[in-house]
């Protein structure tokens, strides 16, 4: 029996499509699952927040009673009020969105007293992400316009100068490993230090170092990144680096890879586990914590904020985290007199601009200071 065509209706834009379908839908495409590490877990994150927000209230315009203006405010769902759906979100939503994590989220830095601006820059910036990928789907396409994404602004980021640590304050910070419970972990924390003040690495790039992506010849030695943006990248190391991570390596890593090895391939002739030994090597993390796993972001962040204990660093004055030490690499950079443009190189941004950020902490004495004389150096 052949179907009645025109009883077949489409469903009214005006039905409400819950957000969480949509963001689990955006998280599930196959595209999204390719993402880098770090960037799949902010969306899953602050996408989870947000979708929770919606369900959660309502958003209406409301008279003000002092200054009889209307303005946007949120409201619990109840009965007669239904929640944020898909069709809802424009840039008054995501203006009152941003007003509940100001009012109701506790900032992850130290001593701060609300979410930076950076913070809620990232929000929106994720938000867009997500509604503009809802504007490309066939499913979701009709609930939400270009423009109306077009019309959410990010808030303006306030540029925070970063405090970059002095040398008294590096001499502490390697003086303080010695505080770790035991010789591998005193020799591990100052392999971390040398690659984080040497190399300038981001922390998702240190706990992914590999051995095999390492190279500790004295004429070049040198660690190879895969970073953000899926880029390659090289960094050279200085001979205090090369040395600490050498005998890290030397001591801990190696024996400890060489006796995993050996014992899983016990009736192995030697030349094919010599083979096996130096396979395993080279995929290896370089860092690994007491467990012998690869060592966490987490990990690393909380590492770095002991020693910084030890050390005696006023955390008011200063962060102690690994994103510090890749500030710190910029700025002493440029005072031994770099170039902006090589720093840029090393620090593997995508634009000049982003390195810029970095030599806020830069002061005029410390630029004059690496200059060098033109005339000088002719011969």
């Amino acid at each position: 029996m052949a179907k009645n065509v025109r009883a077949i209706k489409k469903r009214s834009v005006n039905v409400g499509i819950p957000v969480r379908d949509a963001v689990n839908d955006f998280l599930n495409d196959p595209k999204k699952k390719r993402l880098e590490e770090t960037t799949r877990a902010e969306h899953v994150q602050r996408l989870g927040v947000f979708a929770t927000w919606c369900a959660e209230h309502c958003v209406l315009r409301k008279t003000d009673g002092k200054t009889q203006r209307q303005k946007w405010v949120e409201l619990p769902v109840t009965g007669d009020l239904s929640p944020v759906y898909l069709h809802h979100i424009n840039d008054q939503v995501i203006d009152v969105f941003l007003d509940h994590l100001k009012e109701t989220h506790t900032p992850s830095k130290k001593h701060a007293e609300e979410l930076s601006s950076y913070t809620l820059a990232g929000y929106t910036r994720v938000i867009k992400t997500f509604l503009n990928w809802c504007v490309l789907d066939e499913q979701y396409c009709e609930h939400i316009k270009a423009i109306t994404v077009k019309r959410i602004e990010k808030p303006q980021v306030i540029e925070e100068i970063i405090e970059v640590f002095s040398l008294e304050d590096l001499d502490a910070l390697f003086a303080a490993c010695s505080k770790e419970e035991s010789e591998h972990l005193q020799m591990r924390d100052k392999a971390i230090l040398a690659i984080l003040l040497d190399a300038g690495l981001r922390v998702s790039e240190l706990c992914t170092l590999t051995i095999g992506n390492v190279c500790l010849d004295p004429k070049d030695a040198h660690v190879k990144i895969f970073g953000k943006g899926r880029k390659w990248g090289e960094v050279p190391l200085g001979e205090k680096s090369r040395r600490n991570i050498q005998k890290y390596l030397r001591t801990f890593r190696e024996p400890t890879i060489e006796y995993a090895v050996a014992q899983q391939n016990k009736n192995t002739p030697d030349r094919q586990l010599t083979q096996l030994i130096k396979r395993e090597m080279d995929k290896s993390t370089l860092i690994v914590g007491r467990s012998g796993k690869p060592m966490t972001r987490s990990g690393v962040h909380t590492l770095i904020e002991r020693l910084g204990q030890w050390a005696g660093i006023d955390d008011f004055a200063i962060r102690c985290s690994p994103h510090t030490f890749r500030h710190t690499f910029a700025y002493y950079f440029m005072r031994n007199g770099g170039d902006i443009y090589q720093l840029s190189r090393l620090l593997r941004h995508s634009s000049v601009k982003t390195t810029e950020i970095y030599l806020k902490s830069l002061k005029p004495h410390d630029v004059r200071q690496g200059a060098q004389s033109v005339l000088d150096n002719l011969s």
